[in-house]
């Protein structure tokens, strides 16, 4: 583990997460872990969050069946993604594992949106499957096997958590970023 590097700090508030978005409990209070998630379109941070395991779990129970074994025979079938830890053995330089999409291992200098995603507690960044970034072309790929039901659940998440800017830029088909 190592200091959350600024990169996945809020933009919209000038520095570290407090709290999941969803239940707005402090990650100081509730010894437990969670996730940043931060969407680029180029170089501009259009979309942010962070939610406690607990509310990125109901998240995902919230998916449709037939979602949920997509995705897990998505992950479980992508050799890079389980390959990932082996790849960076040891490193805690979040860098290193940035540098090329976790999906296509498409160099980020060669993508121009992406997401980005860490896992962290208290103050620390956890290290293994994460961090990672996922390209665009990616994550629609995924998004395009999703159930009716499940698109129609993240959109009904980002219309209920955001207003303004970041909800309007995200287009469907692209939708959450699946690196809930």
């Amino acid at each position: 583990m190592s200091d959350i590097p600024p990169l996945f700090h809020s933009v919209e508030h000038d520095g570290p997460f407090e709290s999941c978005l969803t239940c707005k409990e402090s990650f100081d209070e509730i010894s437990a872990p969670y996730t940043v998630t931060k969407v680029y379109k180029g170089p501009e941070c259009v979309f942010e969050y962070a939610m406690c395991l607990s509310c990125r779990q109901k998240m995902i129970d919230e998916m449709s069946s037939e979602s949920r074994d997509t995705l897990e025979s998505h992950f479980q079938s992508n050799k890079n993604l389980r390959e990932r830890e082996n790849r960076f053995g040891d490193s805690e330089h979040h860098t290193d594992y940035l540098r090329d999409c976790a999906h296509c291992l498409k160099p980020l200098n060669e993508i121009k949106d992406y997401s980005i995603a860490c896992m962290a507690f208290g103050s620390d960044m956890v290290y293994g499957p994460f961090p990672m970034m996922v390209c665009s072309e990616c994550e629609e790929a995924i998004q395009e096997k999703l159930s009716k039901k499940t698109r129609e659940e993240f959109d009904r998440f980002v219309s209920e958590n955001f207003e303004g800017p970041p909800a309007e830029s995200i287009d469907p088909p692209k939708r959450l970023p699946l690196l809930v």
